[in-house]
């Protein structure tokens, strides 16, 4: 399949909330082809929809719409466009590159790069969901106790800046607007664990319960409840290294996973 795509075909990938409201990112004109591409498909009876693969002529005209969820049905209906256009083979257009990139940052902020994956397989479920994080220096330090500190010593992480990132917690869903979800319960603590040289490692123990709409718009959220744990490693005056995951986790009746750590900012 991949060599195929590679090989016979200009491949371009949309995301439908770059489309739609009520934050659509494109422009106008961009919107407008789409919908002409579409309008096109309704017209010849195919199946069109948000998740599919829609194979067009050289000129920009619709030709046929595949559905995602069988590999097989796709990679022979790609054949028969294959046959039908007798495209010249060759090396992909774009290279392979990763699709989700650090956002620029400030410097002295942290980047937490946020993975998520339902544990539903033979599925779209299969493939992880990624989003990052970037905390301000005024954020992190809130994450820090005051003063010195000492093997055993606890205290509870700013709410604020937790709820930042707890927020953040669900698996792969097509709302991903976290100013509607209903954060309702959630923390989390640090007990410094060992002192070396000054750099204070500590274990990050938290929780959060919310209610997180599949779609967006919708009215309909479903619980959401998650353990967390994980390491928060500082030394004065530096910016911490944070690394959550969750041992358990469930939205609705969907178990899911999250890992969070810290990676280096890219420049403004």
């Amino acid at each position: 399949m991949i060599d195929v795509l590679n090989r016979q075909f200009v491949c371009v990938y949309t995301v439908n909330e770059d489309y739609l409201p009520p934050m659509p990112t494109v422009s106008p004109a961009e919107r407008a082809e789409l919908e002409r591409i579409q309008q096109e498909g309704f017209a010849k009876k195919l199946p069109v929809g948000m998740v599919r693969v829609y194979v067009l002529t050289p000129d920009g005209h619709i030709y046929d719409i595949l559905p995602t969820e069988n590999a097989g049905v796709m990679l022979r209906a790609l054949g028969r466009a294959v046959d039908y256009f007798r495209p010249q083979a060759g090396p992909p257009v774009v290279g392979a590159v990763s699709q989700s990139a650090p956002p620029p940052a400030d410097p002295g902020s942290v980047v937490l790069h946020l993975v998520s994956r339902g544990d539903d397989r033979n599925s779209w479920g299969e493939f992880p969901a990624e989003d990052w994080i970037v905390l301000s220096r005024e954020d992190w330090s809130k994450l820090l106790p005051g003063g010195d500190v000492v093997t055993g010593q606890t205290w509870e992480l700013d709410r604020r800046v937790s709820a930042k990132i707890l927020t953040y917690f669900y698996p792969q869903t097509e709302n991903n607007d976290t100013r509607i979800d209903r954060l309702e319960i959630y923390g989390l603590s640090a007990k410094a664990l060992r002192i070396t040289n000054g750099a204070v490692t500590a274990r990050v123990d938290g929780f959060v319960r919310m209610h997180h709409a599949f779609y967006p718009g919708r009215p309909d959220a479903q619980p959401l409840s998650a353990e967390v744990v994980g390491v928060l490693i500082f030394s004065p005056g530096a910016p911490p290294a944070l690394e959550l995951v969750t041992p358990r986790a469930i939205h609705g009746t969907r178990p899911f996973k999250v890992a969070v750590q810290t990676v280096q900012p890219s420049p403004r």
